[in-house]
């Protein structure tokens, strides 16, 4: 650390802007249009052509979709640990702090394989392990003339860019980086590079193929003793929904070491088709299909019963759960804050609040923040999107909820407690 310090201070003024400030932004530019590439091409392409074609064809690709990511796997990844989700996690805590790039093409084609195909999961995984590949490479090629931890800070910063682009939202791209690798601490050194990066990214990524948001608001709520109940009610619902996902998570990542991958795959693979199935009968469109957007999409369309959201909601969290346990190549990052989007909605229509989309807001940036232990990301969310002061404070008190109701647990295994230097 002290021989860090020292090589720290005999860096130029200069050197420290480029360090900082344009290197970053590099980082994110690069990071935004690679994003912005895959995420058309597997979302916009791939996935909408599978979900136009005639019933029921579309369901019979979620079984290739894991197969064709298990043959990533083997033959162009060669590794399946740790996960895409923990790789940035597990590296930001290695001594070197260096990512396997030989890997990244696998780790990027196996994702969206699984999302092309229709998994419910996301390309943020991959995408943060992407930004961070590209921050990477870059702190190699300048390894002589640089300190270790400004290397670091390029890697992070790249990390934050991913998930900046692919979420459409700089400010939880900002704090991702140097938030998620703890379960209750963040690593604020880094602050400034992982924001000119998530900038940066977001606005490459929004240039290129427009922004994609899973939630907007549109009007602000009646701020009034109801809007006050249904905000503790998402709160409540969505920090106990999520360290139920959490420790099912957990259940299935241990079923996994029974059985071969193949056949894990192919076992998946028949229950994401059954569940692709049941959604399109309850909803009448693919809603367990990619990271979320279709079922947020659907919800938006107009009011339903509660019953057939809870169907709905059931059947969408198991597809997620389904390719956790099947190997999926994808994330999980939007499908939590989709999830999130249903339990908002959820206590709207119990509460007869249907007036403004604010509680599935509120729910998806809630259910997020406990489910990963992401509470300043969720809270910089909520204040980037909140329509009025209601909203945003709102916002906060449920992320605050969330977390206290969440505990200890984290849908990450690789998350360390807090930093130790």
């Amino acid at each position: 650390m002290m021989r860090d310090n020292e090589e720290l201070h005999r860096i130029t003024f200069a050197a420290a802007i480029a360090l900082r400030l344009l290197a970053p932004a590099v980082i994110g530019g690069a990071t935004g249009a690679f994003v912005a590439g895959a995420s058309w091409l597997t979302e916009d392409r791939a996935l909408a052509a599978i979900a136009a074609l005639p019933w029921p064809w579309p369901a019979l690709f979620s079984p290739l979709a894991l197969l064709a990511t298990l043959a990533v796997v083997k033959w162009v990844t060669r590794t399946a640990v740790p996960s895409t989700s923990e790789l940035y996690i597990v590296t930001y805590h290695a001594p070197d702090a260096r990512l396997p790039l030989r890997q990244i093409p696998g780790r990027v084609l196996g994702a969206m394989a699984t999302v092309s195909g229709g998994g419910s999961q996301g390309l943020e995984s991959a995408s943060a392990v992407t930004g961070a590949a590209f921050g990477d490479s870059l702190g190699r090629l300048m390894r002589m003339r640089i300190p270790k931890e400004e290397r670091r800070s390029l890697m992070v910063a790249g990390a934050s860019a991913g998930i900046a682009a692919v979420f459409s939202s700089p400010g939880v791209g900002t704090l991702y980086g140097i938030e998620i690798p703890f379960r209750r601490d963040i690593d604020a050194r880094r602050l400034v590079p992982c924001a000119i990066a998530a900038a940066s990214s977001f606005a490459v990524r929004d240039a290129i193929v427009g922004a994609r948001h899973l939630v907007v608001l549109d009007a602000a709520p009646i701020a009034d003793g109801t809007f006050i109940a249904g905000v503790v009610l998402v709160g409540i619902a969505c920090g106990l929904g999520a360290r139920l996902f959490a420790r099912g998570g957990e259940f299935l990542k241990a079923l996994r070491s029974r059985g071969t991958p193949l056949k894990r795959a192919a076992a998946a693979g028949a229950v994401l088709a059954t569940l692709a199935l049941a959604g399109r009968a309850l909803s009448g469109t693919w809603i367990t299909f990619g990271p979320g957007y279709i079922a947020a999409r659907w919800l938006e369309a107009g009011p339903r019963p509660i019953w057939l959201l809870l169907a709905t909601l059931l059947v969408r969290t198991a597809g997620t759960l389904t390719c956790v346990y099947g190997g999926g190549g994808g994330g999980v990052f939007t499908s939590l804050a989709c999830t999130g989007v249903f339990i908002g909605q959820i206590v709207a229509e119990l509460l007869g609040r249907t007036e403004s989309y604010a509680f599935p807001f509120l729910g998806a940036a809630c259910f997020l923040a406990s489910g990963y232990r992401l509470p300043l990301a969720c809270m910089l969310f909520v204040l980037e999107g909140a329509n009025s002061i209601e909203v945003a404070m709102s916002g906060l008190v449920a992320v605050a909820i969330g977390q206290v109701l969440m505990g200890r647990e984290s849908v990450s295994d690789a998350k360390h407690e807090e930093r130790l230097d």
